[in-house]
């Protein structure tokens, strides 16, 4: 039975990340026409303002968009922009005003609704509504631009999500196996695949990537090469966790170290890393683990 082409994937959970990336958001108004050019307000915004879309690494785990603006122009009053893009489920506006002098600069986060998995996420417009400094207001459309291809990251990302959780659910324990004491202490992260009662499609696991803060214990990489499908018996995984180096900074500075990259492919064609975070419980049994052994 196919899966709907609309998906509400956000991951606090599940990121799907290739380097570090950054922000977000664009589409221009048939009425510019196709070949206006980008950053091109249309008639009803003063001239000056442009916006980008990009994602800090931050922002990605917590499934918000980030709206770089930039004036040249005239000092103007922001009092409400809208994202609309057919890749993502309608609901991302704002309507808090920010205000932009000339020269001036300012990121605005929204919350990513769900992704639209058929849509094309390079067709993204930005509608803006503002005061300028002669009181007058205006209201158009600008084209962002996406210098990072955010919005086809975060497409692949939620689809493959999507894809993935049709087959098989990936679940992280909650807490972490140990035994030993001190520098002889050794942890697993014990972790289930259950497929799907019914359905179609495959789901291929080729393995776990290291992380900033933990690796394999005989090695850098997890290697697993393992297939399911809907309807197969669950499989148990279990992965011997190490310090990928003791670092008392690395450890306390830690942002994505408790979240484990499972490289994986599905039937539909989908590829990619998704990316699954430790529960609060887990991830501090993996700081504490990391402390222990390394003598911290």
């Amino acid at each position: 039975m196919p899966r709907p082409a609309r998906s509400r994937v956000r991951l606090a959970r599940l990121v799907y990340v290739r380097p570090a990336a950054l922000l977000v958001a664009g589409l221009a108004v048939a009425s510019l026409g196709a070949c206006a050019a980008a950053q091109a307000p249309d008639a009803g915004l003063p001239d000056g303002l442009s916006v980008q879309v990009q994602q800090g690494r931050l922002d990605v785990p917590q499934g918000r968009l980030v709206l770089h603006f930039e004036n040249t122009g005239d000092p103007v009053t922001v009092t409400a922009v809208a994202v609309h893009s057919p890749a993502l489920e309608a609901g991302m506006d704002r309507e808090e005003r920010f205000e932009l002098d000339r020269d001036d600069a300012i990121d605005i986060r929204l919350d990513l609704t769900g992704s639209v998995c058929d849509g094309d996420p390079a067709a993204i417009r930005i509608e803006v509504r503002l005061t300028s400094v002669d009181g007058a207001e205006h209201e158009g459309t600008l084209q962002p631009d996406d210098p990072f291809g955010t919005m086809a990251r975060i497409a692949d990302t939620d689809c493959l999500a999507e894809s993935v959780a049709g087959v098989a659910a990936i679940e992280l324990p909650e807490r972490l196996r140990t035994t030993g004491a001190g520098a002889e202490q050794r942890a697993w992260i014990d972790v289930r695949v259950a497929p799907e009662a019914s359905g179609d499609g495959t789901l291929a696991i080729g393995g776990v990537s290291t992380t900033t803060l933990i690796g394999n214990e005989d090695g850098q990489d997890w290697p697993l090469d393992i297939e399911v499908a809907p309807g197969d018996d669950p499989v148990d995984l279990s992965l011997a966790v190490r310090p990928a180096r003791c670092d008392a900074h690395a450890l306390a500075d830690d942002k994505r170290g408790t979240i484990l990259p499972f490289r994986v492919a599905t039937g539909d064609g989908r590829e990619g890393r998704l990316e699954i975070a430790s529960g609060a419980a887990l991830k501090a049994d993996l700081y504490a683990y990391y402390a222990e052994r390394c003598g911290l």
